[in-house]
């Protein structure tokens, strides 16, 4: 399966214990885990720890620590269009935390709960070297969803729920901007507040051959999409596909617009593919409910490898950059010589 680092590792770890019988997904299929535990309806659950994140600076701010946490796993939730019933937070934090960081971050959490209409059931809190957060959040769904990561055809079309890069667009914020205006990076971290397509989960359910969430950003979703459905994808991106603030920030650091697709810091949309049959059915509906969709592309099992506007693009040297360096500073320079080997102006 394109040799992704993470699927090697959790083959072998899970290959080390009993499946579950009541667990209704395979390894990978989905992102939330489907339990039928014998009731009405099935049961989602997921959990998600904010590292990297964290480790290298690329949120700071404790208000968006903590919405991020709760959205990093009820993005989850999204993408099997499970309903969220709650979550649980784990917190561990050096004795020296302040109050006022503390405060932050549980308002943040607060806040994202209250935005998604669900609660905080309980959690674990404790003392450790580092400041370290999870989120494990469990949900609901009708028996009859059978939304997951594998189903795609060729010809399926390929959505987002909307644009991509502002999780990106903070990374670079804070990594480099900051350097320079410690205000205009901290306005632009505090804007990133996305919210889990959970609303709209619920009618991509009923056309979607396949769905994943973007919180490793757009190509890595679509290279594990590709892989786990063994076929490829055809993109038409264009800039008006990425947040206009990931926009700017690409024109001012001059740096490729495709990074802000590439860089493992996603933004939370869904990426789904539907049947194009169904396309006329899915849009008008998703337009009817006053919800945004973007069409960038389709699944084409006959092409080689990932395709961009026309183009070629090996993703092999990012695949497993995360997996493989530990230090900010050397993948940034490693993913920008990727993007220089590739056609200049590859997203007009």
């Amino acid at each position: 399966m394109n040799n992704i680092t993470e699927i090697e590792r959790i083959t072998q770890l899970v290959s080390l214990f009993k499946r579950a019988p009541y667990q209704k997904n395979k390894i990978y299929e989905t992102d939330s885990e489907i339990l039928d535990l014998g009731l009405e309806h099935d049961i989602a659950i997921t959990s998600d720890i904010l590292c990297e994140e964290l480790e290298w600076k690329l949120i700071s701010d404790p208000y968006i620590i903590g919405w991020i946490n709760t959205v990093s796993s009820l993005s989850d939730l999204a993408a099997v269009a499970a309903q969220p019933l709650g979550v649980l937070i784990g917190l561990s934090q050096p004795e020296f935390t302040s109050e006022d960081f503390a405060k932050k971050f549980w308002q943040g959490t607060q806040d994202s709960l209250k935005a998604h209409q669900t609660y905080l059931l309980g959690g674990d809190t404790n003392d450790s070297t580092n400041f370290l957060v999870s989120c494990t959040a469990i949900g609901q769904r009708d028996k009859s969803i059978q939304l997951s990561r594998k189903g795609t055809n060729d010809g399926d079309l390929v959505y987002l729920t909307g644009p991509v890069g502002m999780g990106v667009a903070t990374g670079f914020a804070n990594f480099v901007i900051k350097s320079k205006s410690a205000e205009m990076a901290a306005k632009i971290e505090r804007s990133f507040q996305p919210k889990a397509r959970i609303n709209e989960a619920q009618i991509i359910a009923r056309y979607a051959s396949a769905c994943i969430d973007t919180s490793d950003a757009l190509l890595a979703a679509l290279d594990f999409l590709c892989s786990i459905n063994q076929s490829k994808v055809n993109l038409k991106l264009t800039s008006s596909h990425f947040h206009p603030l990931a926009v700017q920030i690409a024109n001012q650091l001059n740096v490729p617009l495709i990074l802000f697709a590439s860089i493992h810091l996603g933004e939370f949309e869904l990426l789904f593919t539907v049947p194009r049959a169904q396309q006329k059915d899915f849009e008008t509906e998703m337009r009817k409910n006053n919800f945004g969709f973007l069409n960038i592309g389709q699944m084409d099992s006959s092409l080689p490898n990932l395709h961009i506007n026309g183009q070629s693009v090996d993703l092999s040297p990012v695949r497993n950059l995360l997996a493989d360096i530990k230090d900010p500073a050397f993948y940034l320079q490693s993913q920008q010589q990727w993007s220089a080997s590739l056609p200049s102006q590859l997203v007009p």
